[in-house]
């Protein structure tokens, strides 16, 4: 079962990433990749790392995602359509939390050193995650 798991997160992940044309990608983990950029490419388009939570809702996908990545700055659970705002004054972080609908959920990051954000997107066969790092 396991096995057929992995297979239709595969694909699934596989047709996500279709989407956006990649030369290679750096697996990070089971659930997140990222495509191979130049220097030149993340400062244009961000650094990117697409995570694919196939089965789970968003605020599962978000849970998990949050549980095995070392976020400091992201709150460990969500509610659906609860816009939030968080101040980490001591290190100069901010973070939004904005629903569009609730399939759909924007966070930012702010840093000193620029922009982290994070769309994250349910659909009938899960959770895609984009995370697009912006440096100064």
């Amino acid at each position: 079962m396991k096995a057929y798991l992995m297979i239709v997160s595969l694909l699934y992940s596989s047709a996500l990433f279709a989407e956006t044309p990649t030369k290679n990608m750096i697996v990070h983990d089971k659930y997140c990749s990222s495509p191979e950029q130049t220097m030149d490419e993340v400062f244009e388009n961000g650094a990117l790392t697409y995570c694919v939570y196939t089965g789970l809702s968003i605020a599962d996908a978000y849970k998990k995602y949050v549980d095995e990545h070392d976020e400091d700055y992201l709150v460990k659970t969500i509610k659906v359509n609860n816009n939030i705002q968080k101040e980490y004054t001591k290190d100069e972080v901010s973070v939004d939390y904005k629903w569009e609908n609730p399939k759909k959920l924007m966070i930012e990051q702010q840093f000193a050193g620029g922009i982290t954000e994070f769309v994250l997107e349910e659909d009938q066969k899960g959770t895609k995650i984009t995370i697009t790092g912006h440096p100064d």
